[in-house]
């Protein structure tokens, strides 16, 4: 999951929105991930800059984490600001656990009222629609992303047992003239291979997914391979994660 999601909420600097999309449901689901994209014109952008600016938390990278005084297994919620030459990161532990109107101790209270700035402006950017007006969209409806670069993890599955659901592996061949087994890095202790393609093999390959679903092995000089794809979004540096080795 660390190599293959996205952020629920990515705004670029050309007013690109783009945002994981309904998953379906229904085994084998399609290879390639749900994301849509839908772009905002000049002033949207600034509408969710300033929702940004009016919780007066983005002056510098801070981490609020007094919440694991007393919140056991929750997670970090990141925010990522590159806006006005500022590179500023903001992350909050238990994010949504906390409620900030309940009497909380091992927390302080300037630490409580960044919960709940930072839990309005989530729920801002998770509805856009609610709040942006028709005319801050420069397009009309959002529409499936199309991403430049792929981040591939690939799997050597000769000794896979047959699938348990009966359905069986549909077999294509690897698109590109990569060697599966030299592909990328290691990853995940060696069970994987991390790479990422773009240019024309990224095409190659988003094609050839289009074709693919979840029980899809492709196949060079007669051994299979298991391919998961994650989206690159356009600010990320083409590579895997240093913590996936």
């Amino acid at each position: 999951m660390q190599l293959t999601e996205i952020p629920p909420f990515t705004l670029t600097g050309d007013g690109r929105v783009i945002v994981p999309g309904a998953q379906i449901e229904l085994f084998p689901g399609p290879a390639l991930p749900a994301v849509n994209v839908r772009r905002l014109t000049e002033d949207g952008i600034q509408a969710v800059l300033n929702e940004v600016a009016r919780t007066a938390l983005f002056g510098a990278s801070v981490e609020y984490r007094g919440a694991q005084n007393f919140v056991m297994d929750g997670s970090d919620t990141i925010f990522s600001l590159h806006a006005d030459g500022r590179e500023v990161e903001v992350v909050v532990y238990g994010l949504g656990i906390l409620d900030p109107a309940a009497p909380n101790t091992g927390i302080s209270a300037a630490e409580i009222a960044a919960h709940g700035a930072l839990q309005r402006l989530s729920d801002r950017l998770m509805n856009l629609e609610g709040w942006v007006p028709a005319s801050a969209w420069a397009e009309p409806s959002w529409r499936p992303y199309q991403p430049e670069a792929l981040r591939l993890l690939v799997r050597n599955a000769d000794a896979d047992p047959p699938d348990g659901s009966g359905i069986g592996n549909q077999l294509l061949d690897w698109p590109d003239a990569s060697d599966p087994a030299a592909f990328g890095d290691p990853a995940e202790g060696g069970s994987l291979r991390c790479g990422v393609v773009n240019g024309q093999d990224a095409k190659d390959w988003y094609g050839a997914l289009s074709t693919a679903n979840q029980l899809t092995r492709f196949v060079k000089d007669d051994h299979r391979y298991q391919v998961t794809v994650r989206f690159m979004l356009p600010d990320e540096p083409l590579e895997c994660p240093a913590q996936a080795a």
